[in-house]
């Protein structure tokens, strides 16, 4: 006890005196501004808008944002008080916020190219609360981002040492060697690529946001009208010359290539977010770096993670492979999905084999075992209930169609309607079997699992102990047949969506549960 107080008072006075961010920051909150208005001004560019007065107003622009960006990086400062940060921002409206380390929860790192060029990188600290981050800090040095990240893991060991001291008992130690989860190769990179989707994703969202304006929408119709009407007129010939068979051959091979080129940028994709992704445990942290042109560190306690998702399409089951990932106390849901993603750590295993997923799993939820899992399934009401589900939607089509052609707005075969109408009705019935045969709830310790789906399967996971909100929902065919859903949610995770809805329960089977489960909520962890 005598040996703290010195101790304690050189760290005080270490961290006396306000910080700012690094020199370059300037540059990067800049040209974080200025991405937002290129596209605009690369369009007026090409639209013609190329007198001097228009580039000189664009110029004093430009200008005015740096200098802006410059004012609001030389105010922003941070401090350490103690066991808290102090940051002060703002030029006309100025504020002050104190984040006590014991707080923070969360912290990630985000580096690209230029980032490393600079030898800076970018922080976040995130809460348990959720939403906006505690704080984003826009850049500092390594050596900063170091000291500051050390610092916030060191809160919790000496609280607990001095709880330990008041108790007079040693506290637990924990292994602090780094112990590697899991590395991904080149192999199961490429795997990676070759099963998500994250090239007709970003097809989608480019394509979304050039038709978002009015003038990059002018821009992209009169770049593609040439080669549309040159395609018209070439399948309008061969349909002449060589048939419909023909052409419908080609339009596949077309398709297909397609398929193929969206593919090849999945892969391209996975390599600049996975390459040399790691995953290992330092203590009672995980920590994630992965990259390539983006060079990203997050880092998450063990004790936040609060809900696991195994995921499998039918991709992951044609590589024997799974996805594993993971909801952390206070994570935002302010995600990035561009190709330098930002920092969030929301994944334990991006691609893995099932076994080792499930080991992965153990290793966060020791009482988890994955062999002794009584699964219990749904109630027989349930077949009815999932059919009737979709199949509303179906049938109010079907009679819009049929009154259409009742009043002749037009002309629908009957009989070819009535096929196609048994045959939906009859898939839409075996898919609820389906699903009805591979779905079940299962309860082991602490621990509420859930499995649905039929093409792409998931197992959910939460702790008993880590949700903060229970409740019961039924519709009015949910009480037709005496079915109810159970809704769970996590802490400082609503933005993110529910945790977890377990549906077409009995109503005693979901109200012993939530019972069961609310005498587990009200205990602290």
């Amino acid at each position: 006890m005598s040996g703290t107080a010195p101790e304690l008072s050189q760290a005080q006075s270490a961290d006396a005196g306000e910080r700012r961010l690094h020199p370059v920051s300037v540059l990067f909150l800049t040209a974080s501004l200025l991405r937002h208005t290129a596209l605009p001004l690369l369009a007026g560019l090409a639209l013609g808008h190329s007198s001097p007065q228009w580039q000189r107003w664009a110029l004093l622009g430009a200008l005015v944002a740096v200098l802006v960006t410059a004012v609001k990086t030389w105010r922003y400062r941070y401090e350490i008080q103690g066991q808290e940060l102090v940051i002060r921002e703002g030029v006309i409206s100025r504020e002050v916020r104190h984040v006590p380390f014991a707080r923070i929860h969360n912290s990630s790192q985000r580096r690209n190219l230029f980032h490393r060029l600079f030898g800076v990188t970018e922080l976040r600290l995130e809460s348990a609360a959720g939403g906006k981050p505690e704080a984003v800090m826009k850049v500092l040095s390594l050596r900063a981002a170091a000291d500051l990240e050390a610092r916030i893991r060191a809160v919790p060991q000496a609280a607990a040492a001095t709880a330990d001291v008041a108790a007079a008992a040693e506290p637990p130690a924990l292994d602090s060697a780094p112990r590697v989860w899991l590395q991904l190769d080149w192999r199961e990179i490429l795997r990676l690529g070759l099963i998500s989707n994250r090239g007709m994703v970003v097809v989608g969202v480019l394509w979304g946001t050039l038709m978002s304006k009015d003038f990059t929408r002018r821009w992209v119709f009169s770049a593609i009208q040439g080669p549309w009407h040159a395609l018209r007129h070439m399948a309008t010939t061969q349909l002449q010359m060589a048939g419909p068979w023909l052409v419908a051959l080609e339009v596949g091979v077309l398709v297909l290539m397609g398929l193929v080129l969206v593919r090849l940028l999945s892969v391209l994709l996975a390599f600049f977010r996975y390459h040399g992704y790691r995953l290992e445990q330092q203590g009672e942290k995980l920590v994630q770096t992965r990259g390539l042109s983006t060079r990203v560190t997050a880092s998450a306690r063990l004790p936040r993670l609060q809900r696991w998702v195994l995921r499998e399409t039918l991709l992951h089951r044609l590589f024997g492979r799974c996805q594993l990932s993971v909801t952390v106390a206070g994570e935002s849901d302010a995600h990035d999905h561009g190709l330098e993603a930002g920092g969030h750590f929301d994944e334990l295993a991006p691609v893995a084999r099932p076994e080792l997923a499930q080991a992965m799993l153990q290793r966060c939820v020791p009482g988890l075992n994955w062999d002794e899992l009584a699964w219990q399934p749904f109630a027989p009401q349930a077949l009815a209930r999932r059919w009737i589900g979709a199949a509303r939607w179906i049938l109010p089509l079907f009679a819009l169609l049929g009154f259409g052609a009742w009043q002749g707005l037009w002309t629908a075969p009957l009989l070819p309607s009535l096929v196609a109408l048994v045959l939906i009705l009859s898939l839409s019935w075996w898919h609820a079997r389906l699903w009805l045969r591979f779905g079940a709830w299962a309860e082991q310790g602490d621990l509420l699992l859930y499995r649905h789906g039929v093409f792409t399967r998931r197992w959910e996971i939460v702790v008993g102990a880590r949700l903060q909100q229970l409740s019961l929902y039924s519709s009015s065919l949910d009480r037709s047949l005496g079915l109810c859903h159970l809704r769970a949610d996590t802490q400082g995770a609503k933005s993110l969506g529910r945790a977890l809805d377990i549906p077409f329960l009995r109503q005693a089977d979901a109200d012993r549960l939530r019972q069961r489960l609310w005498q587990r909520v009200q205990v602290p962890y």
